[in-house]
């Protein structure tokens, strides 16, 4: 059934959502804004902490602001944040121990000792909990104490027996008491103890009725101290009034997230439920949502914020009323396939395991348009109630508002401006079933020259299939009948190549003749001499703009530099070439490209330059193979992860890297080139004469040859586009810094026939 959101929607126009075009090696991060799993307030901001990064919105003026690995975080991976009143500023904890402190301006201040230091144990910041300027963090493998004014390690409690890691759940301060909710029960300490890093100095409540069992939550509400009982068996709260524990008697489930004081009042996050209950345990609101993760109440409104993980963040009357505010990213952080056609970006967020089983995977499709992302799944689109594992897309290069959606389940979706035209199975198509089961395995899509969709249909007797522009379907044996294919290319002569799940390649030929397979001709490629001699196992591939096919494996990098002769004389050897980079070392030797990298992707940008994904970063290549320009690692940059799964590249020159923590895009410097200067684009424009980046000039003629003069004439510089895109730093022929004023800019093709004349503006 479709679904739709509850109560209120957010519409509210004047909501100030800044996209802007990414500036020529500036990045931008794509992540999910749905699931809000910590919130709290600093002053007129209303945070909210996903796993993947921060946004607030801003009470004064209606606007959402994202803080991320790009513009100001230290890391990736939030697990905790909150706000210390008495110093002003915003604390962030993160899965891997990293800390990062935001004060009222967006300044971010990182404190990675802990992330630094070796610790076998659980590093994982599991809360934070204030006393004056002190923040106690209640980690994976004990207690660790920041002083928040010289930003820097206090102190260190590490409280198991002897000495050993113990995961700490929870931190309060109760009657001159250090309380700490622990997977084994309740232990306390006198807080002025100046020697609480022995462990002998803390004690077990025995007096909890339950004393040796996982508790949570412990939390300090006026002259009572509240602890949350976790267990398999049981879920309750335990109240202490200074003398003895006692059953708080009040709703409770088993997945309970959080309690919160404040000082009239306690709010209780559970399953599905707020419950807010007044000091004399009297029931003040019960707010229902559809998955709450967190929860603040905001004194100055006396509203209640809510991290949903489906509905973002979420502003709610004590009588129930929602409003609902959710900084805008792709539907989760799953990606399987991402492909960009024009300025559109489309990502398949299912696929399939390691060992070609489903998974189940209900996320469906996103697409990225006009700086907005969108998704096709079951919150959009009931034909997704049944369909799963979205594993591949493809997208019409006559009219980009066509899509095909592969699932590895039903076969294929078709939509047309987002709305479903017709899903293709083994009932109205070519499209084979797995032997014995309801399953139509679609595993990758590719245009060939006249605009006929093919298909990878895993394990079926007959492994591809075409959908032809008029409608219609044929499928073709090449020689793995019931086998596990994974990608596939149409390359420059129409030629298709399969990837098998052996990590070889097969090259299939229809010679243009769709209804007849008697001329029909396919090759395995193996990684043995003169059998195609691939340096490892095959992961991925790419045909770059001069017809050659890269091939992307475990061991470095193949190339079948013209593929229109694999099929010649078909009995004789056909191998790969591998380039061999010298090392410049003095040493006369060479490497073979990225000879020791497991590639785990190619995609070829408008210059015929490459760019590589791997489990070690990203490269990116000359098309010659021997000149590195970048070699992205999470490092160096803000790549989200060292495993780059897919890249895209849309035809502004944005490099979208698709990595086992999510999207971020590189604006690079190479687009597309066009046959003719049509839409020329100067960006930015103006600019500063403090500007310290670069001029894109976009939509030129390929390789143009670019002039830059003053208005009178004199010379500053000369450019060559990479591909339709040519860069310029406002510096004259000698290097140095322009003067404000307007500047002519005149190209022209290799020929001098295709010329175009603009300007630019530089400002004091």
């Amino acid at each position: 059934m479709k679904k739709s959101f509850i109560l209120i929607i957010l519409l509210i126009t004047n909501i100030l959502y800044v996209f802007s075009q990414n500036a020529i090696g500036e990045w931008c991060t794509h992540t999910p804004g749905r699931k809000v799993i910590c919130v709290d307030i600093m002053n007129d901001k209303i945070f909210a902490a996903t796993p993947y990064d921060v946004f607030y919105f801003n009470k004064n003026d209606n606007s959402i602001r994202s803080i991320n690995k790009v513009n100001g975080l230290s890391d990736f991976g939030v697990n905790v944040l909150k706000y210390n009143e008495t110093e002003g500023v915003m604390m962030i904890g993160y899965s891997n121990a990293n800390i990062d402190i935001i004060d009222d301006g967006d300044f971010v201040i990182n404190i990675p000792d802990i992330k630094n230091k070796t610790i076998l144990g659980n590093k994982t910041i599991n809360d934070i909990y204030f006393n004056g300027h002190y923040a106690y963090l209640s980690c994976g493998f004990g207690v660790v104490v920041v002083d928040m004014n010289r930003y820097e390690i206090k102190d260190t409690y590490i409280i198991g027996d002897n000495g050993t890691y113990m995961n700490i759940n929870d931190i309060t301060i109760y009657q001159d008491k250090l309380y700490l909710a622990t997977d084994i029960g309740i232990y306390y300490a006198d807080v002025n103890n100046d020697n609480l890093a022995d462990y002998s100095q803390w004690t077990l409540d025995t007096s909890l009725p339950r004393p040796n069992s996982a508790y949570t939550e412990i939390e300090t509400f006026g002259d009572i101290l509240l602890a949350y009982l976790n267990t398999n068996n049981t879920n309750m709260t335990y109240f202490y009034n200074g003398e003895e524990w006692k059953v708080l008697e009040m709703e409770n489930d088993n997945t309970h997230r959080e309690i919160r004081a404040y000082s009239d009042r306690v709010v209780f996050v559970n399953s599905d439920k707020v419950n807010v209950y007044s000091k004399s345990n009297d029931l003040i609101t019960s707010l229902t949502f559809y998955y709450p993760y967190s929860a603040a109440f905001d004194r100055s409104s006396n509203n209640y914020w809510v991290g949903d993980n489906d509905y973002s963040l979420i502003k709610c009357t004590e009588s129930g009323e929602k409003t609902y505010f959710e900084k805008n990213g792709p539907y989760s952080n799953r990606v399987f396939q991402i492909k960009a056609r024009g300025e559109q970006v489309w990502v398949a967020s299912g696929g399939y395991s390691s060992t070609w089983a489903k998974l189940y995977i209900s996320d469906g499709a996103f697409v990225y348009d006009n700086n907005k992302w969108d998704f096709l799944n079951p919150w959009k689109s009931s034909a997704f109630d049944s369909i799963s594992d979205i594993a591949c897309t493809a997208i019409d290069p006559v009219d980009p508002n066509r899509v095909y959606l592969g699932s590895y389940d039903k076969g294929i979706m078709e939509f047309y401006n987002k709305r479903l035209v017709d899903i293709y199975d083994e009932t109205n198509s070519s499209l084979g079933k797995l032997l014995g089961y309801d399953f139509v395995y679609i595993t990758d899509m590719d245009f060939d020259s006249d605009n006929n969709l093919w298909v990878a249909n895993s394990s079926t007797d007959n492994l591809l299939s075409v959908r032809t522009r008029n409608g219609d379907w044929h499928s073709y044996y090449i020689g793995n009948g019931g086998g596990n294919i994974s990608r596939m290319i149409v390359d420059d002569n129409d030629y298709k190549w399969v990837l098998k799940r052996e990590g070889e390649l097969i090259v299939f030929n229809d010679n243009n003749t769709l209804n007849n397979t008697d001329d029909d001709r396919y090759k395995t490629i193996k990684n043995t001499s003169g059998q195609g001699g691939l340096p490892g196992t095959v992961n991925c591939m790419a045909v770059d703009n001069s017809g050659t096919l890269w091939v992307g494996t475990t061991d470095g990098v193949g190339l079948f530099r013209n593929t229109a002769n694999i099929f010649n004389n078909d009995g004789s050897s056909y191998d790969c070439t591998r380039i061999l980079v010298p090392r410049n070392d003095g040493t006369g030797q060479a490497d073979y490209l990225l000879s020791g990298e497991s590639i785990l992707s190619i995609a070829v940008d408008g210059a015929n330059n490459l760019w590589f994904g791997t489990t070690n970063g990203v490269f990116y290549i000359s098309n010659n193979g021997l000149t590195e320009y970048l070699h992205f690692t999470t490092e160096n940059s803000p790549l989200l992860s060292n495993t780059v799964k897919d890249i895209a590249i849309d035809s502004n020159g944005n490099v979208y890297f698709a990595t086992d923590n999510g999207i971020i895009s590189y604006r690079n410097t190479a687009t597309e080139g066009g046959i003719t200067n049509s839409d020329v684009v100067v960006f930015p424009n103006p600019v500063r004469s403090d500007f310290t980046g670069y001029v894109g000039i976009k939509g030129l003629v390929s390789d143009a040859l670019v002039k830059i003069t003053a208005v009178d004439g004199r010379f500053v510089t000369h450019l060559k586009a990479q591909g339709g895109q040519a860069v310029w730093d406002c510096t004259n022929i000698n290097g140095e810094k322009v003067q404000p004023g307007i500047y002519l800019i005149f190209s022209t093709d290799t020929t001098g026939k295709e010329t175009y004349a603009t300007k630019v503006l530089i400002m004091k």
